[in-house]
């Protein structure tokens, strides 16, 4: 009982926060900005019967906006909540909160909301390109083979994308909510390294494109190859289901299951320090 309440209190304190509204109206602006590309394209005769799941965020990375999405992206699921740990820990608001209280029920709780603040931000933002997409581009089922999508043998879901891309975009969803909670719980185990919420905000940030660029470090000195396909080692590139190189399940969720259990395992360890209080 005391459980539910103290996720209930950081559920609605995360609600009611105005980093939520900043981070969403940021993701929102650089969405509308992609989708409007698309739109002008329509306007223009091109792509004008494209089917809207080769358009969406989920599948690739978009127009020129969506690239800046996807680089952000680290950034804007952590400035959800995840910020509060270290300022809890600065102000010295969390000597108040667990002297009254269970450690251990603040700690997971306050984990448990930043990683589904992290993973609704991602989510709701591919639902709202879907949407806005799909008011002029039709929804028709993907065929295979007619050139028009980025999505081929080798990549996540591919045989699903073409027999149910409904069905591609549910599962799909749940991979962005996972991999939006990821990058939160980054942000969240930073808060407990530092005490300048700023700093804990970039470092999710600051890993992705670290990972990005040893990835393509790697990826060019040692190529990796399934059936003659380079495969997916950045993170960034595993945000949407149809990168340029093989994006496989096994690529994706080690990569999200590596960061979940480092940052948890951090987490862990620096909230013992508190097991005094």
């Amino acid at each position: 009982m005391i459980m539910r309440s103290i996720f209930r209190f950081e559920w609605e304190r995360m609600i009611r926060s105005k980093t939520l509204i900043i981070s969403a109206s940021a993701s929102a602006f650089i969405i509308i900005a992609d989708v409007l590309s698309w739109f002008k394209l329509f306007l223009e005769g091109v792509d004008v019967y494209t089917s809207v799941f080769y358009k969406w965020l989920g599948v690739n990375r978009g127009m020129n906006a969506g690239i800046y999405f996807f680089m952000a992206l680290p950034l804007l699921t952590a400035f959800v909540y995840s910020w509060t740990v270290s300022y809890d820990r600065s102000s010295g608001y969390i000597n108040q909160i667990i002297s009254r209280c269970s450690r251990r029920n603040y700690f997971t709780a306050k984990y448990l909301v930043s990683f589904i603040s992290g993973g609704i931000l991602f989510l709701g933002s591919l639902l709202l390109d879907f949407v806005l997409l799909s008011l002029f581009s039709p929804a028709y089922r993907p065929v295979p083979g007619d050139l028009a999508s980025s999505m081929s043998p080798f990549y996540f879901c591919s045989n699903i994308f073409y027999q149910n891309p409904y069905l591609f975009m549910l599962i799909w969803c749940g991979v962005a909510f996972l991999w939006g909670g990821a990058m939160s719980c980054i942000g969240t185990s930073a808060g407990m390294l530092t005490k300048k919420h700023i700093v804990a905000v970039m470092i999710p940030f600051i890993l992705f494109i670290t990972e990005l660029i040893l990835s393509v470090y790697i990826s060019r000195r040692y190529m990796i190859t399934v059936k003659g396909m380079a495969i997916t080692l950045g993170w960034t590139d595993m945000l949407y289901a149809a990168p340029f190189t093989v994006s496989l399940p096994e690529c994706i969720f080690s990569g999200i299951g590596f960061i979940i259990l480092v940052s948890t395992l951090i987490y862990i360890l620096r909230s013992r320090k508190y097991e005094c209080l």
